[in-house]
């Protein structure tokens, strides 16, 4: 009987141990990963301002490849520069401190707009910046490849808070890095402001639809490391992030969606790969 109490209390004991709260990110054992059923995905990241009259055209043919290649290409417009300061005629102001940020490392505005990055492949030669004509050869260099991760999204808002939480799931089907780092930013669609478009007489636009505007992040500009050591293929990373958006923004929260990359930070700084969700389907 003394054997049978003590056997019970070492198995309550282990079940104790057992219930433990494991903090994020949360890893699922390694499983047989099937690359085939997944794509590679493409940020292309437009570098554009409301006073550049040339980047309307560009940002033309940045929404025909998304059009052309939908299942591959997410757009993310960033607003840096001098031709994004605000004037006294028009004051509105796209800028952001990441987008700020970003414009000052990779250098963007300062070999002239328009231009992008296509994953940011290329840097730090320079060769990351693209003109709106390079953008398609760079997407279909990138398409064919095999695909070293998957990103899930599960996005919700709660309107009388103003809080978005953004649920991530990273499904690794190669090992991972140290450097891997998740960027998750939020953009907007279809905010109507002025434009300057040098094709028209007279090029001022006043009622110009800007789309995938580069809001803010969830994350820092450079992101978080998903892990601290290298994840066998297999392994899945989850993350959760909240973010409040201040009273002061007019943003709309129908219109604004969630950008979720992994980047090779401190490296190559390519993305690897993207996926975005709308708050609202």
């Amino acid at each position: 009987m003394k054997h049978i109490i003590k056997l019970a209390t070492l198995l309550l004991i282990i079940g104790f141990i057992g219930c433990d709260k494991i903090e994020p990110p949360y890893l699922e054992n390694p499983s047989n990963v099937d690359t085939n059923k997944y794509e590679q995905k493409i940020l292309l990241e437009e570098y554009t301002g409301f006073r550049c009259g040339n980047c309307p055209e560009a940002t033309e043919i940045a929404h025909s490849l998304k059009e052309k290649y939908p299942n591959n290409v997410i757009l993310l417009s960033v607003h840096a520069g001098g031709y994004a300061k605000p004037t006294s005629a028009h004051p509105y102001d796209f800028r952001t401190p990441i987008g700020d940020e970003l414009d000052n490392f990779f250098g963007c505005s300062m070999a002239g707009n328009p231009n992008g990055m296509v994953n940011r492949v290329g840097f730090p030669t320079k060769s990351h910046i693209l003109r709106e004509g390079q953008w398609e050869s760079a997407i279909l260099n990138l398409i064919p490849k095999k695909p070293k991760m998957n990103i899930s999204l599960n996005v919700s808002y709660n309107a009388t808070t103003r809080k978005i939480t953004a649920n991530v799931e990273i499904h690794l089907l190669e090992p991972s890095s140290p450097n891997y780092h998740l960027c998750v930013y939020l953009a907007e669609d279809s905010v109507v402001q002025y434009q300057r478009d040098d094709r028209l007489s007279p090029p001022d636009v006043e009622n110009y639809v800007h789309n995938n505007v580069l809001r803010g992040g969830l994350t820092s500009t450079w992101g978080e490391p998903i892990s601290e050591s290298i994840l066998q293929a297999g392994s899945k990373v989850y993350k959760s992030f909240e973010y409040v958006i201040p009273t002061n923004k007019d943003w709309r929260p129908e219109k604004l969606k969630i950008i979720a990359f992994v980047h090779d930070k401190d490296n190559t700084f390519e993305i690897l790969q993207v996926e975005e969700k709308p708050l609202f389907p």
